[in-house]
Formats: C-alpha cells, structure tokens, sequence
C-alpha cells in the first residue's frame, strides 16, 4: 500500500483528519482567546483566562511541533532533529525487524499460540472437503509428472544399485521367498498350466507314435516274437496316451492323486530347507552376474514409462482415488480425538520449529520492506495507524498548559 492508496474515504484516514482538525481547532481557540482578552477590561477574570490562554497556547504549539518533528520538518525549515522517522528510516526498520524477532517469533510462544488454533484439526476438516481433496491430489499428480518427465541423476541411480544390491545380498528374507514360491508351484499345479503341459506331452506322443513305440520295443526282451513286441509296443504307449487323458481330467482321481503327491513333495522340499537353499544360490547367481541389477533397471525403467505415459493421457486414472483415499483418511482422523489432539500439537510443533529457524530472515524481510518504502510512504502509513493519538496529545497538551497556566496565575496573585 502506498501513500496515494491511503483513499480519502479510509476509516484511519478520516479518524486522522478528525482529530487534526479537533487538535488546531483547539489551539486555534486558544489563539482566539489570548487575542480577544485584550479587548476586554483589564480585570482578574480577564488577566486569568488571559493567562489560561497563553499556557495553552504555548502547551498546544510545543506539541505540534513534537508530532509534526517525528514525521517532517515543521514549516519546511531545516531545524535539528527533526523528521525524525524518515531521517531514521533505516535504523528504525532495522530495530522493528529485531522487535519483531525477539517478541513475536519465539518459538515457545509460537507453539503454544498454534496449538490453541488447531492447526491439524482444521488441515482435517479442510482436506475433508472433495474439491480441496481432489485440489491436492491434482497438484501431486502434476508434481509426480514432472519428477517422472526428468531423467535420475546418475548420483541417484548409483544410489539405488548400492541399495538393492545390499538388499539382495542378505539372506533374510530366503525362507520367506521359498514358502511364497512353493505355494506358486502348488498353486500352479492347480491351474491351466498343468492342464497345458499335459496336452502338449499327449499331443507330442500321438504325432509320434512310431518313434515312441519303437523305443518301447528296444528296451523288450530279446526273446519275445517281433510281431508281439510291435502290438505290445503299441499297447503301452496307448496305455500312456490314455493315462495322459484321464490326468487332463479335473475331476478324476489320478489328477487329485498327482497334485497331491506334487504338493507333498513341494512341502517336503520347503520343509528341509531345499527350496530357501535354492533361492539362496539363484540370489548369489543373479547378483554376481549382474543379472539381478539389469533386471531391476529394466524393470524400473518400464514401470515409469507406462505411469509417465498413464498419467500424461489420464490424470485421473491417479488423481481420482488418490482424492477418494486423501478425504477417507482425513475424515477418519478427524472422528479419532486422539488423532486430532496429536496433530494439532505435531504441526504446531513443526510450525514454530520452521519459523523459529526462518526467524532472522523474516526479521530482516520485515527490516527490508520498512526500509524500501519512500519517506512519504512511512510518513502515511505510520500516521494513518498512531496518528490519531499524536493529535490527541496536542489536545491534552493544549488543555493541560491552559490548567497550569491558570494554576501558575493563582498561585502569583496569592503569593504577591
């Protein structure tokens, strides 16, 4: 705000131009008395209001000439020590910045005056609103598009080889990697894949009968009749492309048999520590062959391509149940009064540790902008706020010489 801001029809403007106004007034009535009583007969009266009158005078000027010294010099006249503000500016703006500081930006103080604001609840209650949610969850959207449209320093990336590298160098998540893999291979038992496999095995066999009788009848006893192996020969490898069918079965009781039987010896396998061994090993395998680190950055490069690209042609695909989760934590929060108790006094305590460490340079914000102002900038800005008091005291001033005035008369006709 400036000087040419400060409109006429500001409510510390009119109350200034009030009391100005009431101040000259009153020493203009003064003037006016001290000047009439000398057309009045010279009487005790006269000489008394005479006198009021004078000392009122003199009281209502030596206070406009200590108001109107504090911002300018009284009818431009270059007399010492005044003007004093602007003269002053500087250091004046320096002393209310350390004010400032000291008084207002104590941290303690600070602390106890947030709580008593209950900065958590109300961030609750506010992002407990869907349009304030989904504004948050936008603008985190926005922010993760622009991480993600950045490439990672080569710091960064050196920074996360050296962690999944440590990461997989330790063994304790093994036995927990093997029980997970040993229910995916039971569990893979159960599905297609197994289904898959055997019609591939069947389909493979009966394209190849010949070939699979002939190796039937190699491992035949030397003295059985050729014509009774070939048919035997046949026999079993219908037998086996039988058997293959009944397995295909989910119903049947071969299949259960089999996946009972796989599943127990994937248990007996996870049982004796074969299978934690095994990931071990592959672990050990992978990390010394680099494959494990090519892996992740594949891995990794591939999953910021699709969410760069997912978030680039629909935001909402993330904004959307990011607000939804944002407002369902915040009003679940906000029913728990402990939760509300214990972020209120969390952000006041962050609050007032971040302004009590940013105290010297608010300080000096506020030195600055005191000081960059123009002198009849400060003049009407300090005016319009403590202005009104100033002119008050050329008042009482005015008021109280006139009382002494009279006092001093009164007492000089009794002592004389």
């Amino acid at each position: 705000m400036t000087a040419a801001s400060l409109e006429p029809g500001d409510a510390p403007q009119m109350a200034l131009r009030r009391t100005r106004s009431l101040a000259s007034g009153v020493l203009g009535l003064m003037a006016l008395i001290f000047v009439a009583t000398h057309f009045l007969p010279d009487t005790g009266l006269t000489r008394l209001i005479q006198s009021m009158a004078e000392a009122g005078m003199i009281g209502g000027l030596a206070d406009w000439f200590a108001v109107e010294a504090l911002f300018r010099r009284p009818l431009g006249l270059p007399i010492p020590h005044t003007a004093l503000l602007p003269r002053n500016q500087k250091r004046a703006a320096r002393n209310v910045g350390q004010f400032f500081q000291t008084h207002f930006l104590e941290p303690a103080s600070l602390q106890v005056r947030l709580i008593a604001l209950r900065p958590g609840s109300y961030a609750l209650e506010w992002l407990s609103a869907p349009e304030n949610a989904a504004l948050i969850s936008h603008e985190v959207t926005r922010i993760m598009r622009h991480l993600l449209e950045q490439d990672p320093s080569p710091r960064a990336l050196a920074r996360s080889r050296r962690w999944l590298r440590a990461q997989a160098e330790s063994d304790a998540h093994d036995p927990a990697i093997a029980a997970a893999l040993a229910r995916l291979v039971k569990e893979g038992m159960r599905s297609t894949a197994l289904a898959e496999v055997l019609v591939l095995l069947q389909r493979a066999i009966d394209q190849n009968r010949d070939i699979a009788a002939d190796l039937v009848q190699t491992q035949s006893r030397w003295w059985i009749a050729s014509a009774v192996d070939r048919r035997l020969a046949n026999a079993v490898v219908a037998g086996v492309l039988s058997l293959l069918d009944e397995l295909q079965r989910q119903d049947s009781e071969l299949r259960r048999d089999l996946e009972q039987a796989f599943s127990a010896m994937v248990d007996q396998l996870a049982t004796d520590g074969t299978l934690t061994r095994a990931v071990g090993e592959g672990r050990e395998v992978l990390i010394r062959s680099g494959a494990l680190n090519a892996a992740a950055l594949r891995l990794g490069a591939a999953l910021r391509d699709r969410l760069e690209t997912r978030l680039a042609e629909d935001p909402d695909t993330f904004a959307a149940p990011l607000a939804g989760m944002i407002r369902d934590l915040a009003i679940r929060s906000a029913a728990d009064p402990a939760i509300r108790a214990a972020l209120d006094a969390r952000t006041a305590e962050l609050a007032a540790q971040v302004i009590g460490d940013l105290r010297p340079a608010i300080a000096d914000y506020v030195a600055d902008v005191i000081a960059g102002w123009k002198p009849e900038e400060l003049n009407a800005r300090f005016e319009a706020e403590i202005g009104s008091d100033l002119h008050y005291i050329r008042i009482n001033g005015a008021v109280l010489g006139a009382l002494i005035g009279g006092a001093l008369f009164a007492l000089n006709a009794i002592l004389t």
